[in-house]
């Protein structure tokens, strides 16, 4: 009897071969070696932020931020001590910017970490 085709394979090879984001806020002072490296999502994780949400709120922005915001090291770089912080003392347009680069999977314009 054959044996039988494992077809999630392919499902875990595309997962492997996602790069790591880099994405510089020269507002915030967050480039060179202090920019911020993102992973991509992954369903638990996309769940986590829009659990409760509705289509106008705008705290998912920060969430995503505080949630996949990594040092090159892969230390997190924001908890939810920041999320306050973020509401009253960080530029709206900038918070909406950055949550876009980490979100967007298709931006050609957002360098990544090639895998090895």
């Amino acid at each position: 009897m054959a044996e039988k085709k494992d077809f999630f394979e392919g499902v875990g090879s595309h997962w492997d071969s996602l790069e790591i984001k880099i994405i510089e806020v020269e507002e915030w002072g967050l480039t060179g070696k202090n920019a911020i490296y993102s992973k991509p999502f992954n369903m638990l994780e996309k769940a986590k932020i829009y659990k409760g949400a509705n289509e106008s709120d705008l705290n998912v922005l920060i969430d995503v931020i505080i949630e996949k915001s990594l040092t090159k090291d892969g230390e997190k770089m924001f908890n939810l001590e920041h999320r306050m912080k973020f509401k009253v003392k960080a530029d709206t347009d900038v918070i909406a910017k950055v949550a876009t680069a980490i979100m967007n999977t298709s931006d050609e314009t957002i360098p990544t970490l090639k895998k090895k």
